[in-house]
């Protein structure tokens, strides 16, 4: 631990894309439902209502800098998203394991491409994960509904 940081930066065990997170009040365990790595839109901009980021640590010291960032994968370095702050970890435990979600509700992604989401510590990513962003294919063709009162034959 420096002293100037104060902190151990920790090692980033995991790193999931969902719709939600669910956590038992009682156990403090956590349910993740619908995993992605990309979604699908008719038009760009695409808005996605609804999602959560879920990362699990593993031995960091202190009040850690943690932060999630999105960007696109062809200006790497222009943050769409910035998410986070310190983050405590048990100062008698170096082997506990802290998991962060971060919920993200009405983002929009500005065009169809990849993107990165990304956990930071002390400007040093942990840990990244793709995410892309597809045009839909267009509906199939419905066929005609049969005419209720039979028709000629």
């Amino acid at each position: 631990m420096s002293s100037r940081s104060r902190h151990v930066r920790p090692q980033c065990l995991a790193l999931v894309l969902c719709e939600t997170v669910i956590e038992d009040v009682r156990t403090r365990n956590k349910s993740l439902i619908h995993l992605f790595s990309g979604i699908l839109g008719p038009a760009a901009p695409v808005r996605h209502d609804r999602m959560s980021v879920f990362a699990a640590f593993a031995g960091g010291r202190g009040d850690v800098p943690i932060w999630l960032r999105l960007c696109e994968d062809a200006a790497y370095e222009t943050d769409l998203l910035r998410l986070g702050g310190d983050v405590r970890f048990p100062p008698d435990d170096p082997q506990a394991v802290v998991e962060i979600v971060w919920d993200i509700r009405g983002f929009q992604f500005p065009r169809f491409g990849r993107y990165s989401f990304e956990v930071v510590c002390d400007d040093v990513p942990l840990m990244a994960r793709r995410f892309t962003v597809t045009e839909a294919p267009p509906l199939p063709a419905q066929p005609a509904p049969p005419d209720p009162h039979g028709g000629p034959e």
